[in-house]
């Protein structure tokens, strides 16, 4: 060996490109915010053990629960609505029995506090007595309009004297003798029955406000209503049989009250409406029968249009008056259609022919040559349609069909309409000529026929509304004093006799069942939450960022003809991971790096042996160095002397030559720990160190360098070593080594010049980590390397951990 050693490398100098990163072996990590499903079941597949005994925890106490759960009673009730049958006329008059409120409405109204307010007070709920013989002492107890809610207790003394009314806390309120109300102060209107007082009784009742107490029942009570909404049924679970027979009864005998008043009021109100109207229809036509008597009394002897007949008849119009106005009439209507046409002719130049605005018109409809005429241009623009689909615009048919409807348009419907206006007009001047000659005969005629008319028709308006609203009066005043609930009880409740098929019983063991598979699943997710030893690849790639560059699958300790079978797996594995080593190394020039883990029992000496082994079967010259002066014994495993090794060449009793070992297995060799010594950590980041390294590197020629050294957490040597060989393999043991350790660790290699290869995970048993670790990576069984004659060639070291 000669040369001057190299410069002892800085620790402050910043460590080579490429910071350590997620990647290398297995699948896909999961994508990013997505959530680990494979992690939860690998957890509960682990502690699934645990979470059994936790479950049949869970239910047993379940069980035990219902064991002592009192049973439960269940009464019901049926309301009947009444909706009329609307086919056969019976929903008529002022109010519609199916009009009040809708299906759900009363349901609505059964859960309104109106009905149960009330029900709350009837029977009592807003008192909780713990025991219920006691029950007979709150016989007469009621409330004031103002009260005080809390927990009270009542006492009686030894003597069964003297009545203590106090605050669960203490206080007393007040205190007197059986027989003697209790209370006053606190809105009690209460006097405790004596006979149902013990000497010595402490009953405890918590006071609730009605309001509370029904927000309570409305949660307790369920409602059903049947698909045509007749029928609502009403049920009521307690344990108690008698107080939820009397709540349901109460609830459903007051929303029927309830609905009885709704229908009273409103049917009050409607007859006060009417009573208003009607007394405003008897002035209104009190008032019209006193104007047309007095226009009569006062045109009495002057000429009408009408002339009496016979005596005791019907007065008749006379002729001329009736022909005067129908020939206004006409005139009128003629000079109407006239114009009509008139301005439908006018847009013909502009927006075409309307067909349909002329056929509107009276007078085009008496015309048959213009009928006729519109029909055949009607009928010419449907061919025009429809021959327009079959043919192009430039088609001949086309251009026959358009100019026959543009002459119609523009000369033959425009001629026959002007000789239609031409009549008309002959018309109109004849009937004017009439009606000048038939208004020379009615000048004598006064309008006082028109304002009697108009008088006569005020009073007849009048008398209808009156005779219509005194009908609807009479209606709404007898429906008023008969009026009959739209809901009825059709079946109260009744005492249930015996309780329901122990459902509560059933739902507290479910419950507690449910209960203990859901304290199991969430005690196993956090276990493995608050886990820190490594378990899964994600928590080396992203927590530690390391690539993981193989996995060793669990190594069986066996002794028979198997133990080749065994190790295949782990072979095939070291094989990958070499691989995945020299790529990983990347550089040219031997390949030279330490192999540490975090804390002990990690298997790094294994690894470190039977990789160095894998690469010298690979044909490179490999030099094994047992860097691990405290612990060290990689020597056992090949047969080979501890020391003088490296720790003797290091002092300088040895020479390299003498310190490198040869071993069973071609290519590979072998410098032992050497001689135990407390300055070895000194020794091994000593420049003398580095030239060892340097020299094998050139000197011996050596392909693969593999260091073995003590773990990050004895000490300063793995750090040593791997500032020398600039490159570091992480070993991690399945379920033993502690992530938080190891991230330290790491970030203390981040300030040195170390470049963290990789990392292996060991000793991973069968269907660990969710399935990601596959043993059959590099290996499937039936596909072994073998010589011809059927026997491997391949050893697997087993080394001192």
């Amino acid at each position: 060996m000669s040369g001057n050693p190299p410069a002892p490398p800085n620790p402050l100098e910043a460590p080579p490109p490429g910071p350590r990163s997620s990647g290398g072996f297995g699948n896909a990590p999961e994508a990013e915010g997505s959530i680990n499903w494979r992690r939860y079941v690998a957890a509960l597949r682990r502690y699934k053990w645990l979470m059994l005994l936790v479950s049949l925890v869970g239910g047993g106490a379940g069980v035990v629960a219902a064991r002592f759960a009192k049973p439960e009673y269940v009464a019901q009730a049926t309301i009947w609505i009444e909706s009329g049958d609307r086919s056969r006329g019976e929903d008529r008059g002022p109010i519609r029995s199916g009009r009040l409120l809708g299906g759900r409405g009363w349901v609505e109204l059964l859960e309104s506090f109106v009905v149960l307010d009330h029900a709350v007070l009837r029977v009592r709920l807003y008192l909780d007595i713990a025991s219920e013989k006691h029950t007979a002492v709150f016989q007469s107890f009621a409330l004031d309009s103002v009260y005080v809610p809390g927990d009270y207790r009542l006492t009686v003394d030894e003597s069964g004297q003297v009545l203590t009314l106090a605050t669960r806390a203490g206080a007393v309120i007040e205190k007197g003798i059986p027989g003697d109300s209790l209370g006053r102060s606190l809105g009690f209107n209460w006097i405790p029955l004596p006979t149902a007082l013990e000497a010595r009784d402490k009953i405890d009742f918590p006071l609730t406000t009605p309001r509370d107490a029904a927000r309570k029942l409305r949660l307790e009570l369920r409602t059903q209503v049947d698909l045509s909404g007749a029928f609502i049924r009403v049920e009521l679970a307690g344990t108690d049989p008698s107080l939820v027979a009397s709540t349901v009864n109460a609830v459903v005998e007051r929303h029927v009250e309830v609905a009885a008043e709704l229908k009273r009021a409103k049917l009050t109100e409607l007859a006060e409406i009417l009573g208003d109207q009607l007394e405003q229809s008897r002035k209104t036509l009190v008032a019209a029968e006193m104007a047309l008597e007095s226009f009569r009394v006062n045109t009495v002897t002057l000429p009408g249009e009408r002339t009496p007949v016979a005596a005791g008849l019907e007065l008749t119009r006379d002729p001329v008056f009736e022909n005067f106005f129908d020939m206004r009439v006409t005139r009128d209507q003629l000079a109407q259609d006239r114009e009509a046409v008139q301005r439908v002719l006018g847009l013909v130049r502009d927006s075409g022919l309307s067909i349909d605005a002329l056929e509107a018109i009276g007078a085009v409809q008496q015309s048959s040559e213009v009928k006729q005429a519109l029909a055949e241009l009607a009928e010419g623009q449907a061919g025009l349609r429809a021959i327009r689909r079959r043919y192009t615009a430039r088609h001949p048919t086309v251009l026959r069909a358009e100019e026959d409807i543009r002459q119609l348009e523009r000369t033959t419907v425009p001629a026959l309409i002007q000789d239609l206006l031409d009549e008309l007009a002959v018309r109109q001047t004849d009937l004017d000529a009439r009606i000048a000659a038939a208004s020379r005969e009615l000048q004598q005629i006064p309008p006082r026929a028109i304002q009697e008319a108009r008088l006569t028709r005020d009073v007849a308006v009048a008398e209808n509304l009156q005779t219509m609203l005194q009908q609807r009066y009479e209606e709404a005043r007898l429906a008023e004093a008969s009026s009959i609930p739209d809901v009825r009880v059709l079946s109260p409740a009744v005492v249930p006799q015996s309780p329901t098929t122990n459902r509560r019983r059933l739902r507290l063991a479910v419950m507690g069942l449910l209960a203990g598979i859901g304290f199991a699943v969430g005690g196993a997710v956090l276990l493995d939450r608050v886990d820190r030893r490594v378990r899964y690849p994600e928590q080396i790639t992203h927590e530690l960022g390391l690539p993981l560059l193989g996995v060793v699958p669990r190594l069986k300790r066996v002794v028979d003809d198997n133990a080749d079978i065994e190790a295949l797996p782990v072979i095939e594995a070291l094989r990958g991971i070499r691989l995945n080593l020299s790529h990983a190394h990347g550089e040219q020039g031997p390949l030279v790096f330490t192999v540490t883990s975090p804390g002990a029992g990690d298997g790094k000496s294994f690894i470190s042996l039977n990789l160095a082994l894998a690469f010298a079967e690979a044909g490179h010259r490999t030099v094994l160095i047992d860097g691990d002066n405290r612990r060290g014994s990689l020597h056992k495993a090949l047969n080979a002397q501890r020391k003088p090794g490296l720790m003797d060449f290091l002092r300088g009793d040895l020479s390299q030559a003498a310190t490198i070992q040869t071993t069973a297995f071609r290519d590979l060799f072998f410098a032992a720990c050497g001689t135990r010594a407390s300055d070895a950590p000194e020794m091994l980041g000593s420049g003398k160190m580095a030239q060892f390294i340097s020299d094998l590197q050139t000197g011996a020629d050596m392909g693969v360098i593999v260091i073995d050294s003590p773990p990050l957490i004895a000490g300063v040597d793995a750090f040593a070593l791997g500032t020398l060989t600039k490159n570091l393999l992480m070993v991690l043991r399945f379920g033993v080594s502690d992530r938080g350790l190891a991230e330290a660790k790491l970030a203390v290699l981040d300030r040195l010049p170390v470049r963290v290869l990789g990392a292996v995970l060991n000793d991973v048993g069968k269907g660990a980590g969710y399935g990601y670790y596959r043993h059959d990576s590099y290996y499937l069984a039936g596909y072994e390397h073998q010589d011809e004659d059927g026997v491997g060639h391949r050893q697997l070291l087993r080394g001192p951990d």
